[in-house]
């Protein structure tokens, strides 16, 4: 093994060794506390799971000796014996938090919902409106951490003094799920927590505990979280946009013709406007105005012409005088002393009306 690569080990097993603290868990009651030197720790917690549960606390590098902007919320009333003696079912699934501290930013719930990976084990402490994962407490102060565990397994929660004194506590075996436990402010100084389960360790949380033995400090106004305002706007959705640095309400266009064609009949859009075009045209009433007209299968049938719509009659023009055509065969006949035979008129005698002694057969 390389040289510097040992030394970078050493160095974050110095660093957890010297900051992990359970902030008094041996004072809050809890069952099967261990006492162990920082040699026993060393032997108990392999440095490479010991390098993953580091993740960005947000805790500043030099120990706070007062409240500051990041107190916790807490309690100078010591809570009842039985929920001192064991893990407490935690209510974040039905009353969740506003924001919920993970990967070093402050994520509204239901981003954290989608983006923490459930087969983590976390812990938290709690903050105003948030859980997180540093925060200052008076001395003689109590508070709650947040514990999820992964999967059925026992649960071994860990507690380093500043001074390098290291409390472990035995927590039996824990059903998948939330929990919450009570943490005391027993010694000034900064404070870490860490617990152990079989899908490997938590995160860290630091605690910086501050006062004088016995006190409680009067606290300063509640404290806000860290929220990214940008990802709060952009999770309401439209018609909330962000723009600008500011959070803002983006009406949707109207949109005039949608408008008036929502309103119904007889309303329509007609050029340009929203116009009231009357009542809605009623085939079937307009068909059987017509006596002769029956509405069937969807159509209109009639019978005939309305009278009351026929033309009246048109007047015939004068007749033009009568003038058949010639008929020699009458014509012949009408001559008496003519016959007609053989396609021609034949006369026996002259001097008659018409006289066709041209047409006489010789002898």
């Amino acid at each position: 093994m390389k040289a510097e690569h040992l030394l970078f080990r050493i160095a974050i097993a110095t660093l957890l060794l010297c900051s992990l603290s359970l902030g008094g868990l041996d004072q809050s009651g809890n069952i099967n506390a261990k006492n162990m030197t920082i040699s026993d720790f060393s032997a108990l917690v392999p440095l490479s799971n010991v390098q993953d549960a580091f993740v960005d606390t947000g805790a500043p590098q030099a120990t706070s000796t007062d409240s500051g902007t990041e107190m916790a919320v807490y309690t100078g009333q010591a809570p009842p014996t039985t929920d001192l003696k064991k893990l407490m079912p935690s209510a974040v699934l039905t009353s969740p938090p506003r924001y919920m501290y993970y990967n070093g930013d402050y994520l509204a719930w239901n981003d954290f919902t989608t983006t923490f990976p459930s087969n983590k084990p976390s812990l938290w402490i709690e903050r105003a409106v948030s859980w997180t994962l540093y925060a200052t407490l008076p001395w003689g102060g109590w508070t709650r951490e947040l514990i999820y565990v992964p999967q059925a397994s026992p649960v071994t929660i860990y507690e380093i003094y500043p001074s390098g004194y290291v409390l472990g506590n035995n927590l039996g075996l824990v059903q998948p799920g939330y929990y919450y436990i009570w943490y005391y402010a027993d010694a000034p100084g900064r404070h870490s927590s860490i617990f152990s389960t079989n899908s490997g360790y938590s995160n860290q949380v630091i605690i910086d505990v501050y006062g004088a033995t016995g006190t409680i400090i009067t606290p300063k106004p509640t404290p806000t979280p860290k929220p990214d305002p940008q990802k709060e706007c952009q999770a309401k959705g439209w018609p909330w946009i962000w723009q600008d640095g500011q959070c803002k309400y983006m009406p949707p266009v109207p949109d005039p013709v949608a408008e008036c064609e929502a309103k119904g009949w007889p309303w329509q859009w007609v050029n340009g406007e929203c116009t009231n075009v009357g009542p809605a045209p009623n085939p079937v009433a307009e068909c059987e105005k017509n006596p002769l007209c029956d509405w069937v299968n969807g159509q209109c049938y009639c019978r005939g012409l309305d009278p009351e719509l026929m033309p009246g009659p048109v007047p015939n023009p004068e007749p033009e005088p009568f003038n058949p055509a010639p008929n020699p065969v009458a014509e012949c006949q009408s001559n008496p002393g003519c016959q007609w035979a053989n396609g021609r008129c034949n006369c026996m005698g002259l001097g008659g009306e018409n006289d066709y002694s041209n047409n006489v057969m010789d002898g």
